[in-house]
């Protein structure tokens, strides 16, 4: 399975990694730096044309030059990409970017880790739930 991050912190990519790889999660990570590079790799442009379509997104919230309402709205107005699960990840408690987030179609609204066991947590919780629980549309 095929997992894309997207991520503006470097820090919390590594980290990220990291407690995948430690919660022995196998599934394909990849990190993209902001949406607008989060786009570009579902299009399949530039350095990503050999990008796999992947199964799930985790989006920051927020970042610079298109953050992560903008990538969410994009990708759930295209029907190419609506089926694909999105995962906002963010240290916001506003109810206002929750709610917003739902309205949207995010699956779900996570708030980061504050620990490194923490981000292990959530590796297995993500990939017990979403990768053996959940059912996927086939495209």
């Amino acid at each position: 399975m095929n997992i894309l991050v997207v991520e503006d912190n470097a820090s919390e990519q590594i980290i990220m990694k990291e407690a995948f790889k430690e919660a022995g999660v196998k599934h394909n990570l990849n990190m993209v730096g902001d949406g607008i590079l989060a786009l570009e790799f579902l299009k399949g442009q530039g350095v990503y044309h050999n990008a796999p379509k992947p199964d799930l997104i985790i989006l920051d919230l927020n970042m610079p030059r298109r953050n992560g309402l903008e990538v969410l709205g994009d990708i759930k107005n295209n029907p190419k990409w609506v089926h694909i699960p999105i995962l906002v990840f963010s240290n916001s408690e506003f109810p206002r970017d929750i709610c917003r987030c739902y309205t949207m179609g995010a699956n779900a609204f996570l708030n980061k880790p504050v620990d490194f066991q923490g981000f292990i947590d959530l590796a297995c919780i993500i990939d017990s739930f979403w990768f053996k629980l959940v059912r996927y549309c086939p495209h």
